[in-house]
Formats: C-alpha cells, structure tokens, sequence
C-alpha cells in the first residue's frame, strides 16, 4: 500500500479491468549499495534494507492477469519476488514477454537468467528495436526469447486480451551501439512514461520538436512520468568526468519545470545514482523536490491505469 495522488491505493481494491503498473526498480544500473562504494547511500543500504534499490524496471499486470517486464537486470529474482507479493501471490510470478529500452548493463544484464541455467524459458516474447536486436544477436543473448521488432511510435498489445498498449519513443543517449527509447504505457484510463535515460532536455525536446518538457508530456497526454533523476547536479561524482555520463540533473529539471501545476501529470524521478542525495528521504535535495510538488520514486509503487 502507498500513498499517491493524496488517495491510497491498495492492491486488494484494485478493479480487474484496471492496468496494475509496479516500480520494480529505482536505481541506476549499478544499484543502491552500488559495488565497491563506501559513499554514505551504499554504507546505509548495506545497514538498513529499507535504504537498498534496484536497478530500474517495472512490472506491469494486464486485465487478464498477465504480467509484461520492462528492463530486466541483475536483480531479477527479489524483483519478481517483490511484484509476486505486491499482486498478493504465494508463488512468484514469471513474465510473460520482456521490453528493453536500451542496451547499457544495468537493464540487460539479467536477459541471462531467462535461460536454461535459470528459468529455462525458451520463446519468450523479447520487444525491441531492431538495432538492439541485431547486437543482442551477436552477443548470442537471445537464446531464451523470440524477439519482436517495434518501431517508434507503434502501439502494441505485448499479448491477446492483456488491455493495454506500449509505444517506444526515441530518445537521445550514449549510443555506443544500438539505440534508446522511452516506453510509453497506455492503460484504458491513463498513460504512464517510463524514461530512465536520456541526455539533456534540449536535445531530446528538439528530437520532438517541442519547445517545453510540460509542452511535450501534454501531447502525449501522460498522467504518470518517471523520469530520469540519475545525477542531482553536474558537480556530483568527484572522480569522473561528468560531461562523458550524460543526462539532465534533477536541479536542471526542476529548474525547467518549476512548482507542479493543476494540470501537471505526477512526475517522478528515478534511475537514481548511488551517490544522489536524494536517495536520501531526510536530504534537503529530496525535501526540496517535494515542496515543489514532484516526487522521488520507490520501489515497490504501485500505478493503476
């Protein structure tokens, strides 16, 4: 059960013809505690599992019970774990197809355990681009899926009588090979924008051609956004340079956005790095963001649309 949108919703109440959608993730790729890091975040996580996040993804129950990942990264098994007992499951739930954005580690590398060492599925439902799938192909880790092409700005049904629609959107972010998008969720009453990376706002606004994020979230008529929140400002990793990770701070976003409006989808940030303060919920970082109406998204989270 949480709160959003000032009402609770609990998984009990739920209507069957209502698109459960559960934050399955929160993290960036390496997740809270990352590997090697003795940073604040980390050393709390490794203390106190109420502070430990996943690495993005979301589950997402069809009206017929069915249940579609987004991403599928290291942390497969609490996080099916996880949307198993949000769903209030004894046994937990395997999905029935898979969807990628991208092709960084953190939302790939768990496309291995839907093999035989693990799952042993085999022609399983894989959505993605075609540039992604020719690289998954020669890196030989498509074994276990049968995959499925989708072009930009193509609504599918991820299977028969699910009762909603994905849609990948082309967004700008280091490309080494391979592509990335967004993946847009329209349920029968809402739409929910999942965007875990990009690199700045300027270009992926221009790739649009809009001139505002509210402008471009407007027309895609979205009530839910998470969106990307890795860094909270460009001075945040001491040892790397941070023009070689790009992608918009939460100050540049709350900047652009200013205080939420009426007629403001919710906005919430995730993709969070291990050194994001916000990740910390008594941080001035993450009360600030608050008091302007936004939110920094947790796992566990539960949208209905």
């Amino acid at each position: 059960m949480h709160i959003l949108n000032s009402r609770i919703v609990s998984a009990n109440n739920m209507s069957s013809e209502e698109i459960e959608v559960v934050i399955l993730g929160t993290a960036q790729d390496g997740g809270i505690p990352q590997a090697g890091c003795s940073c604040n975040n980390c050393m709390s996580a490794h203390n106190n599992s109420k502070m430990k996040r996943n690495p993005v993804c979301c589950g997402i129950k069809g009206v017929d019970g069915s249940f579609h990942l987004i991403e599928a990264g290291r942390k497969l098994s609490e996080q099916l774990k996880l949307w198993s007992d949000k769903m209030n499951m004894d046994e937990i739930k395997k999905p029935e197809t898979v969807s990628i954005t991208h092709l960084h580690l953190g939302h790939i590398d768990g496309l291995g355990q839907f093999g035989k060492e693990v799952m042993n599925f085999s022609d399983l439902p894989l959505f993605v681009s075609r540039k992604n799938m020719t690289i998954l192909e020669k890196r030989r880790s498509i074994s276990p899926f049968r995959c499925k092409i989708i072009k930009c700005g193509e609504k599918f049904s991820p299977s028969v009588g699910c009762g909603f629609k994905l849609e990948f959107i082309k967004v700008p972010h280091r490309d080494e090979e391979g592509d990335t998008h967004a993946i847009m969720v329209h349920g029968p009453n809402k739409s929910l924008l999942f965007l875990p990376d990009h690199d700045y706002w300027k270009e992926t606004l221009e790739e649009h051609n809009k001139k505002t994020i509210r402008e471009w979230f407007s027309d895609m008529e979205i009530n839910y956004a998470l969106i990307d929140g890795t860094f909270w400002n460009s001075q945040e990793l001491i040892d790397r340079e941070m023009f070689k990770i790009p992608h918009p701070t939460i100050s540049e976003t709350i900047k652009l956005l200013g205080r939420k409006g009426i007629n403001d989808p919710e906005i919430l940030f995730f993709h969070l790095n291990h050194s994001n303060p916000v990740a910390n919920t008594d941080s001035k970082e993450r009360k600030l963001v608050e008091s302007l109406g936004w939110q920094i998204a947790n796992d566990g989270q539960v949208f209905t649309l």
